[in-house]
Parts: structure tokens; sequence; C-alpha cells
């Protein structure tokens, strides 16, 4: 019986090869179809073997073994996650392998098996998921019969394919949002060809108006008039407050459209990319079983998809914005300001008519006030552009001077009006005449800095739109390298849980992924959060630490057995299911159930285009399958390389020499010789450095205990119970396992001699001291 998978599978047949380790065979097929080639490495007497008449049978016999053979899996089935996961694993036996199929079929059984990919995309590499038929055709086409090598093959089919469709999605969406663009730019440009002249944009034209009539009488008590002629009116079809708004999207239009015409053409290379990579991820999966020439494919599509947006992001989309067109529109603008309120020509007026108050001296002023008032109804009763606010203290008092003069006239106070309206002209007329009129140095000014003010906001919502379209074009790509690196060796490191190159890999990329997700988090923390988001937020970030802490505590640097490599995957999907549903949890409960409620609902009023979260989503995604594939790949690869570099040291023959033109003469026979010298120097050397931290560890812990106990007299044993417990320092053992063993060495070893000193002093007669 060749055992394949010791401890969870085991496939019955007679065979006279000799049984191997499946974690092996796995790794040396890798090596051989990384290399193009449709034999697997295997040791001599197996490659003769297969090459005489006995592999005909043999044929024969496995392709009947791989189309009756029933997958047994290590699960219980009488729970109930045990028993899904059975139901599970043995669905996958209904995939066809479609190697030999036409187009059309194996587009129908992709499509039908849909769901089963998808599944199977998402486990590990620790129990079977090939199905009968791909055991049968991989056998018959590559003679591959190892366990490992087949998950690993049909795990990236399922993979490929899953990965080829989130693609797809994101190739349309990134399309979608190139078209987007193209219609914000246009919608500019039009904005840019308005233009900034206030008599043009706001459709003004000048009308005639009535004369103003002054009546009184003269010394001999006749009627007399006078006619002051006014200038035409300026009407205007929009006001000026909506021309401001106006002149702000004009001003923002003509600065930034250079700048949104390379945005619109780096949409559209990020979209032509995308459909690029479908390339490339379509030829690996239609190529699945060759898996040397399928890697390459899909290094090319991680390329493609990953190096886009970092080209995009270096490109200075700022220095092509045109800061000086704002100078032109904003000169129209301040043009437009004095023309429209007319600050000037009405305080005159009213400067005038309080001349002719002062000086009327007749005793019926009905018609004064008449005129005067009428004069003073053409002010508006406050002006709301901000600029203009304080005189709106003013304008109240002349309209309410207005209303009780109207009143006294009516009440036949003519008299007592006349002097109250002499007294107003007598304040307002200085201050007209002074520094506080239309043309005073502090209004210009007010009105100087309000432009700055709107040439300030254009330049910050330029700026922030551009690192906001970095932003989301780099953020996918940052977000999705560090977990699928980290999936990608959980999924190497249960194809061959003997390699410590996987491992590394789970324990330094959470140091990596966490703090930058960290800083991401913290910006929306800082502008939204509460104590509650700030829990969720914290979980979401800080919970790959899980893969670390898991990993130093069950060693995965380490080769590890199946056994104890399926109970480190077991506590490390508690873990992540267990700190990932407590964080939604928070997140949700903050998003429905705080104030945060109405932000959100206003927020997502105000996003006018959904399509972008879409395709931000989808591209986090498909990068995340992407660097996964490619995390596998390199890491199986760099494991199968490593493999026959140590058989190459070891034994001086180079596997697969032949097919990679690196057959060996006496020089670098020779040569090859020193190196492994070198090397097991070298080795050895780290080898007794590695012992070092348990010294030192072992030496604290004891020179501890031996001051805690104070003994000076007994220092010279233990120092030689010290000098014992590092003689048996191994260097296989754990730091923690050298560390407890010692203190209980050193531990019993002073406890011993205590009792032996007191019993000795005790059997003297004198009573124990300090010392004992």
């Amino acid at each position: 019986p060749a055992a394949h998978r010791v401890g969870r599978h085991t496939h019955t047949h007679t065979s006279h090869r000799a049984p191997r380790p499946a974690s092996v065979i796995a790794v040396c097929d890798a090596a051989a179809a990384s290399q193009g080639s449709d034999e697997p490495i295997r040791p001599a007497a197996q490659r003769s073997a297969a090459t005489d008449g006995v592999s005909r049978q043999d044929s024969a016999a496995g392709t009947q073994l791989s189309r009756n053979q029933s997958m047994q899996v290590s699960y219980d089935e009488t729970t109930l996650i045990g028993g899904c996961r059975v139901r599970v694993l043995r669905s996958f036996a209904s995939i066809p392998s479609d190697i030999h199929s036409n187009v059309l079929l194996t587009v129908w059984n992709y499509i039908r098996f849909l769901h089963l990919h998808v599944l199977r995309s998402m486990q590990n590499l620790l129990h079977p998921i090939a199905s009968q038929a791909e055991r049968a055709d991989l056998f018959n086409a590559f003679r591959i019969r190892s366990t490992g090598t087949l998950n690993l093959l049909t795990w990236r089919r399922s993979a490929l394919y899953v990965c080829f469709w989130v693609a797809f999605g994101s190739a349309l969406l990134a399309a979608a949002v190139a078209r987007t663009s193209q219609d914000n730019l246009y919608i500019m440009q039009q904005q840019a060809l308005l233009p900034s002249n206030g008599t043009l944009l706001r459709n003004c034209r000048m009308e005639e108006q009535d004369p103003i009539y002054v009546f009184g009488k003269d010394s001999a008590g006749n009627t007399t008039s006078v006619a002051f002629d006014q200038p035409e009116k300026r009407v205007c079809d929009l006001s000026f407050f909506d021309y401001q708004e106006q002149i702000l999207l004009i001003a923002t239009a003509r600065t930034a459209l250079p700048a949104k015409q390379i945005d619109s053409i780096l949409d559209l290379v990020l979209a032509l990319f995308a459909w690029l990579a479908l390339v490339p991820t379509l030829m690996a999966l239609l190529r699945w079983p060759r898996y040397g020439l399928s890697l390459k494919l899909v290094g090319a599509a991680w390329v493609l998809t990953f190096i886009t947006p970092f080209l995009i992001s270096i490109t200075p989309v700022r220095m092509f914005v045109d800061w000086e067109a704002m100078d032109v529109v904003f000169k129209d603008f301040l043009i437009e300001f004095r023309t429209h309120f007319q600050t000037a020509e009405k305080e005159q007026a009213l400067v005038s008519l309080c001349g002719l108050i002062t000086d009327y001296e007749g005793t019926h002023p009905y018609e004064l006030v008449t005129n005067v008032c009428d004069v003073v109804d053409r002010f508006p009763l406050q002006f709301d552009d901000g600029v203009l606010d304080q005189f709106n203290s003013d304008l109240e008092t002349l309209h309410t001077t207005c209303k009780s003069a109207r009143e006294f006239v009516g009440a036949e106070q003519d008299q007592e009006f006349l002097l109250q309206a002499k007294g107003i002209c007598a304040q307002v007329t200085p201050y007209l005449s002074g520094e506080g009129g239309a043309g005073s140095a502090e209004l210009m000014i007010a009105v100087t800095s309000m432009i700055d003010n709107m040439k300030g906001a254009i330049e910050l919502s330029i700026g922030l739109a551009h690192a906001v379209m970095s932003f989301q074009i780099m953020v996918p790509a940052a977000i999705s390298l560090a977990p699928g690196l980290i999936r990608g060796a959980m999924t190497a490191k249960t194809l061959v849980p003997q390699s410590s190159i996987p491992g590394m890999f789970i324990l330094i990329l959470p140091w990596l992924y966490c703090p930058l997700v960290w800083c991401m988090y913290n910006i929306v923390f800082q502008l939204l959060g509460n104590l509650i988001m700030l829990m969720g937020l914290l979980l979401l970030a800080y919970g790959p630490m899980t893969y670390f802490v898991l990993g130093v505590h069950f060693n995965v640097t380490k080769p590890m057995t199946d056994h104890k490599m399926k109970q480190v995957l077991t506590w490390m999907n508690y873990y992540i299911v267990m700190y990932t549903a407590v964080a939604y949890l928070c997140i949700v409960y903050w998003l429905f159930f705080t104030d945060a409620r109405k932000l959100i609902e206003e927020a997502i009023k105000e996003f006018k285009n959904p399509q972008l979260a879409l395709a931000i989503l989808f591209s986090i995604i498909s990068k995340y399958l992407y660097t996964t594939l490619m995390g596998v790949d390199f890491m199986v690869h760099e494991i199968a390389e490593q493999r026959r570099w140590e058989t190459y040291l070891e034994t001086g023959v180079m596997p697969l020499a032949e097919s990679r033109r690196q057959l060996l003469g006496d020089e670098a026979r020779k040569g090859v010789k020193l190196l492994m010298e070198e090397r097991t120097s070298a080795l050895t050397s780290l080898h007794a450095l590695s012992t070092t931290p348990h010294e030192i560890l072992t030496f604290i812990t004891t020179m501890l205990i031996t001051f805690t106990a104070g003994s000076r007299r007994r220092e010279t044993s233990s120092y030689a119970s010290i000098g014992h417990c590092l003689s048996l320092v191994s260097p296989v053992r754990t730091i923690a396992a050298a560390a407890r063993r010692r203190w209980r060495q050193a531990s019993s070893a002073l406890l011993q001699q205590c009792v032996r000193a007191v019993t000795e002093a005790r059997a003297t007669g004198a009573a124990p001291t300090a010392a004992h």
C-alpha cells in the first residue's frame, strides 16, 4: 500500500513501488511541473520502472483506481460542522476535469459547477479535494498520482476560476468608472466655456425708471415741484448669489480642466490594464494542468494588476493644474460686485437728499417725506452677501425712521418729524462722506479677502480630489497584498507542513499589515468614531496578529506533522471567526444604533457614484485572489528549489539537470564539494549560535533564584548546578521548554541544599540563621 498522506487518507491498491510521504511527492512533482516536464521527479528505480512494460499496467490500474476510489477524510461526521465539511469534500467528486473536452462543454461545465469551484477555492490542502475525473486524467496525461500535487493543481484551478470572474467584474466596473470620468470631463469642459463676465453670465440689461418729483411751497404759498431724473436701472435674470456659485464652478473648471483630462486618461489606462490582466488569467485557467506555464501566466496577470496603480500614482497630476486661470475669473467677479451693488451712486443720492432736508425751510414737509422715503425704500432691508453685513444696522435705522416719519406725517406732526429727519441726516452724512462709504479701503480689503478665501477653497478642493483619486487607486493594492500573502502562506503550509518557508511569512506579514491598515482606519475614527467604533476598528486592524500569536505558540516555522497543522488551522479559524464577528457587530451597532446613522444616510445621499465604491471593492477582492495565487506559487516553487539544492549539496547530483542544462563537469563538481563544506560550517555556526538565548535565559533565571535565596555560602554549588543545566541544553528544544526545565532543576537543587543546611544546623544544636 502506498500511503500518500499518513493519518488522513489511504489509497489501497497493489503496487511494486515503495511508499513515499505525500509532501515529498508534492514538492518533487511541483518542481518537475514548474520546468514544464510531464514526468515528476522520482527515484532512479521508479523512473526506470516507469519506462518499462509495467508502466502500462500501472497506468490502467491507476486509472481504474482514480475513477472508483472514494475520498476518505478525517472529519467527524457525527458533528454538525464535521458532517457539513465531509459533504462539501465529497461534493467535489462530481467536478469534471475538462482536459480533453471541447470549448462549449468546458464552458458549460464551468458554469454548472461554479458553486463547487467557489467552495473548493476556500479549502485547505490537508484533505483530498480532487475529483475522480481529475485524478484519472492527470494520471493518464502527466503520471501525477501524489495527493499533494493533485490538491495543489485542482485548488489552483478553482481559485483561478473564481479569480477570473472577480477580475472580470472589476474590469467591467473600471470601464464604467472610466465612462463616468469621460462624462464628468465633458461637463467640466462645458462649465469652462461659460463667460465669467457678470453682464453676459447674468443676462443683464438697462431699463428706464420714472423720475423723482420733490414738491414744496415757495414764500408766496404756491406749490412748486422739482423733478430728479433717475439713471437707467440694471436688471439681471440671475441673482448675485447664484452668480457667485457659478463663478466658483467656472473658476474650478478652468483651473482643473487640464488635470481632469489627465485623470480621464489614467482611468482609461486602469480599465485597459484590468481587461489585459484577464488574458493571462484565462490562459492560466485553461492550462491549469501544466503548472509551470500556468505559474508564469499568473505572475504576468499579477504584475499587470499591481504595477498599474503604482505607475498611475506617481503621475504628477497636480502639475497640470492651471492656477492662473482663476485670476481672470475673479477679476471679472470683482467688477461685477461693484457694478451690482452700486453703493457709491446710492450713497451719493442719499447724501444729496439729506442736504435737501437740511436746507429745507418750508412749513409742509409732507411731499419731502414722501420723496425721501421713496428713495430709502429702494435700499434692501439687509445685505445677505456677507461683505456688506456691516451696513445692515444703518439700513434698519433708515427704514424704521421712514416708517415713523410717515406716521408722524399722518398724525400732522410735520414739524416734529422734520427736526427728527434733520438730526438723522446730521449723523448719516459724515459717515457716508468719510471712510465708511462704498469707496472705502476697508470695503475693498473685505472684498479682496473674500476672493482670496474662494481661491483657497478651490485649490483645496482640487488637491483633495487628486488625493482621493490616488488613494482609491492605491488602497486596493495596499490592503490586499499582505492578507493575500498570509492566506497563500497558510495554503502552502497545509500543502507541505514540513517546510519552514510559509511559516516565516505567517509570522512576519501581520507586523507589516496591521499598522498600515490602522493608519487608514484611524482617519475614519478621528472623524466619526466613538468607543464602540474604536473597538470594531481595532479588532479589524490588529485581528490578523492572531496569525503571529498562534504561529509563535504552535511554532509554525518548524516542520510540523499533518495532525499538528490541522490543529493550528482549527485554532486560527476559531479565533479569526470570533474577532471578525465581534468587530462587525461593533461596526453594525455603530452604524444603526448611534448618532452616526444620520451622518451615514446624508453621506449616502450625497454620494452620487456608487459604481466607484463597487469598483474599489471588486479591485480589492481581485488583487487579494491574485496575491494568494502568486504567494502559493512562489512558496511552492521556493520549497521545490530548496529541495533540489539540498539534494544537490548532499549527493552532488542536480535533479532535472538535463532539462535545465546544468550538467556538471569536473571543475563544477569540485566547486560543489567546496560549497558543501562551507554550507556545513555555516550551519554548524548557526546551530551553536541558536543555543545562546537558551543559555542566557537559563543563567538569568537561576541567578534570580540564587539571589532570592540569599545564600552566599552555597554559591559554588549553585553555579555548578548552572553549568550542569547549561550542558543539558538541546538546540531542538524551544526556549520556553528549556526555561521551564532549568527552572525546575535549579529550584530543586537549591531546595535540597537549604533543607540539608537547616538539618545540619539543628543537628549541632544551633539555631538556623538568615544565611541558612
